[in-house]
């Protein structure tokens, strides 16, 4: 089967690419990939062959090591969308390194991060800011929005989220989404009806509003704009 592609058009600017090797892609500006392990994978590999990238989008297949630190940097990239809904994490997997991504793309303006909304069990309990890891901060001037749909309760997770709150200038919105792609919205719904969802899953939003509630929001600059989604009151009154 066909592993690599000797890209000669010149005038090519985007791609969409699922599990290939790529070559120099210097001319591009935007790239759509679909791989395993896609995110350590863009992080080591992009900045050196496609360092003209504004516009960069992850679905990854299985992640099973953290994004890695480097110091190669996205000169150029405004946009980062993440998605790992549905992934292969590893049960050690550390949200809090995407922080590389963003400090390697001193032009970044928007960042998403879709991620599986399921019990996220990493053995910490909420305790006092202190707790949580910090690194040396690149002070962000251009980053105006961040949102993560399918947030959670993680640790490292909370520590991403209040990272980019406290090393961004710029920022004028943040969306802490607790639900799963419209699966908590019965406006979406044919029957006007969320759709029904496991009591785990009702457990870890539970969670991580008081994360949210907890650490994030006394870190909210007043010229920031936060909204945090949940599930509807009117089908889960009961259980929130």
């Amino acid at each position: 089967m066909m592993k690599e592609i000797d890209n000669k058009a010149q005038n090519l600017h985007s791609i969409y690419f699922a599990s290939l090797q790529l070559g120099d892609l210097l001319q591009l500006n935007k790239i759509d990939m679909w791989c395993n392990d896609g995110v350590c994978y863009a992080r080591v590999e992009l900045p050196s062959i496609a360092s003209n990238l504004v516009t960069l989008t992850i679905s990854s297949l299985r992640e099973m090591v953290n994004a890695p630190t480097a110091p190669s940097k996205f000169i150029h990239l405004k946009h980062l969308c993440i998605h790992l809904g549905g992934v292969k994490l590893s049960p050690a997997y550390d949200y809090f390194f995407l922080a590389s991504f963003i400090d390697a793309s001193p032009s970044l303006e928007t960042f998403s991060l879709n991620l599986p909304q399921e019990p996220m069990e990493d053995g910490w309990g909420f305790g006092c800011s202190s707790d949580l890891r910090q690194m040396p901060q690149y002070r962000h001037h251009n980053f105006q929005s961040f949102e993560i749909t399918g947030f959670g309760s993680a640790k490292s997770l909370v520590e991403l989220t209040c990272y980019i709150l406290e090393s961004t200038t710029s920022l004028q919105c943040v969306t802490l989404d607790t639900t799963l792609l419209g699966a908590f919205k019965c406006s979406e719904s044919k029957s006007k009806k969320c759709f029904s969802v496991t009591r785990g899953t009702i457990i870890e939003v539970q969670k991580a509003l008081l994360a949210i509630k907890t650490y994030i929001k006394k870190k909210v600059p007043a010229t920031v704009q936060l909204t945090v989604v949940e599930p509807c009151r009117l089908c889960h009154a009961s259980e929130l």
